[in-house]
């Protein structure tokens, strides 16, 4: 495997679903004033690898249960093809999880071993994602668990990582990050719905119609916005968060964009761009509102 069939593979559109949890997570133990730099580059690595290590399984198991042809839609099919092969995949995706684990334990020895559960809680949360009879991939609690692995795991192992604490806002924060992330796989579903159904799966697209499954995406959106602003006005987070609705005029345009039939084909960066947009302004509401219980 070339470095150029690997970035395919890799799924690079994709990885923006790490990026907002990393920001701000990260953003959340600098707030803590024990912020740690070295051991947030290290769970960014890890993050990262672990990230590809799912694609690359997602792209392996897609194979094994001949869900991807030569019309694949997206990035996926670069086994079909025959670019690379189902084992040179599937060893490379091991090799990640491998990279991701030594640096994990470098973590461990440093804050605990609730990292190294929470690790391996993530490992085994990729693999039924996407591994065995019955992937959850295919049914229409993908998003929930992409939203809870990607969510409440994710950003709180990295503030954790980075600082030793997990404060209140770290909780708060994570349930949106996780929206956010998961209406990127909705995306995803919305795309593939047709060849999805043909292979049986059933996902939210599939299982509301392609009408339903957008109607689930605006009530996604409208959650993180709502999570927010009630969260603020509770006093439970700082009043810069309410940055993120400057981030509404792009989810509208997101919308009516993902309704044309001719952009489904792009519905993952182009979701990948709302989800960077609101993790951006989240970040830096973060950031500004400063250190907070």
């Amino acid at each position: 495997m070339n470095f150029r069939q690997f970035l395919r593979v890799a799924r690079p559109p994709t990885l923006t679903a790490t990026v907002v949890p990393l920001f701000t997570g990260g953003a959340i133990a600098w707030t803590t004033g024990h912020w740690v730099w070295w051991c947030w580059i290290d769970i960014m690595a890890i993050a990262f690898l672990m990230q590809i290590g799912a694609n690359m399984l997602n792209e392996y198991f897609d194979w094994r249960r001949g869900e991807d042809n030569a019309e694949s839609l997206g990035i996926g099919g670069i086994i079909v093809s025959g670019e690379v092969t189902p084992a040179a995949v599937l060893r490379t995706a091991i090799i990640g999880y491998a990279l991701s684990l030594a640096l994990g334990l470098i973590l461990v020895a440093y804050r605990g071993d609730l990292l190294l559960i929470m690790g391996l809680l993530a490992i085994l949360g990729g693999f039924m994602y996407t591994g065995g009879p019955r992937p959850v991939s295919s049914t229409p609690l993908g998003e929930l668990m992409v939203m809870a692995i990607m969510g409440p795991l994710e950003v709180l192992s990295i503030t954790f990582a980075a600082s030793g604490t997990m404060p209140r806002v770290a909780w708060l924060v994570s349930i949106p990050v996780g929206i956010s992330v998961a209406t990127i796989l909705l995306a995803n579903n919305l795309r593939d719905h047709i060849k999805d159904a043909q292979h049986g799966r059933r996902t939210i697209p599939i299982v509301l119609g392609v009408t339903g499954g957008f109607r689930v995406l605006i009530a996604m959106l409208l959650v993180i916005l709502g999570w927010i602003t009630g969260a603020v006005i509770m006093g439970q987070l700082p009043i810069p968060t309410l940055l993120i609705w400057l981030a509404l005029p792009l989810g509208i345009k997101t919308y009516r964009t993902l309704g044309q039939p001719q952009s489904l084909p792009r519905a993952v960066p182009i979701m990948g761009r709302l989800h960077l947009a609101f993790g951006f302004l989240l970040t830096v509401g973060i950031l500004w509102g400063g250190p907070w219980r």
